[in-house]
């Protein structure tokens, strides 16, 4: 029997697009603007994303997963995403959120980030075969079916899926307001352990950190990067309590 095939959509980025792409600004002469949006459009837009997704990748059923308002990372780090907190957010981005939790499976859990949830649900015992969907580099990081242009999928293996996870950790994401290695890109980073691809994360784990310190930091701040760098897998987070179970090995 054919397993039922479920979509693990990555909302945050989704609904932000929408909402800012249909965002107009408008000059009505003497020096006069003004920034206008219809949330029904936007609405529509969700559901054809939504319905194209599903043709096109053949599947059965999707979730959309959205972001908590309370963020675990900034436990760790309490400056992450800090360099985001003054930045406007399109103007219906709340209503889609809303429009999406009620009308298209859209789920928020506790004290998580989207990236967290598609983790967490991609990696979990299932009958079902299930993708994720998001153009988010973070998802590389996760041993799942991923499809970053909703029409082709690719198997992300566990080896691989650690070794980006030492990557981001090198790396950090400026972005997301974490440094990891001043100096390090992605570029630098893949030269310093591309030819450990195929070694266990334990081991892997040991030459970031000795390359961490060798860079002047310590243990322990490797440890915070790779914590904020972690997207959540199947073992790590309790639902019920909201719970993040912070890697360490």
């Amino acid at each position: 029997m054919q397993k039922k095939k479920v979509l693990l959509i990555d909302g945050d980025i989704l609904l932000y697009k929408i909402a800012l792409n249909n965002e107009v600004d408008t000059h009505w002469g003497d020096g006069l603007w003004t920034l206008h949006c219809d949330e029904n459009i936007c609405k529509a837009d969700v559901d054809l994303v939504i319905d194209d997704l599903g043709a096109s990748l053949n599947a059965d059923d999707y979730i959309v997963a959205l972001t908590d308002t309370n963020n675990f990372r900034k436990e760790i780090l309490p400056t992450y995403k800090s360099n985001r907190k003054d930045k406007r957010k399109p103007m219906t981005l709340k209503a889609l959120r809303d429009y999406v939790i009620k009308k298209h499976n859209g789920v928020v859990w506790k004290n998580l980030e989207a990236d967290d949830v598609l983790g967490i649900m991609s990696t979990e015992p299932t009958d079902e075969e299930r993708i994720v969907v998001s153009i988010d580099k973070d998802l590389k990081t996760v041993p799942c079916n991923l499809s970053v242009d909703g029409l082709n999928v690719q198997n992300i293996p566990q080896r691989m899926a650690d070794y980006w996870f030492m990557i981001q950790t090198l790396t950090g994401d400026k972005v997301d307001g974490y440094d990891g290695i001043e100096g390090v890109g992605i570029k630098t980073a893949e030269k310093l352990i591309q030819k450990y691809t195929n070694v266990p994360l334990l081991d892997l784990w040991k030459i970031v950190k000795k390359i961490y310190v060798e860079k002047g930091y310590t243990e322990a701040e490797a440890l915070q990067q790779a914590r904020v760098a972690r997207i959540l897998r199947h073992g790590e987070y309790n639902k019920k309590t909201g719970e993040v179970k912070l890697w360490q090995i």
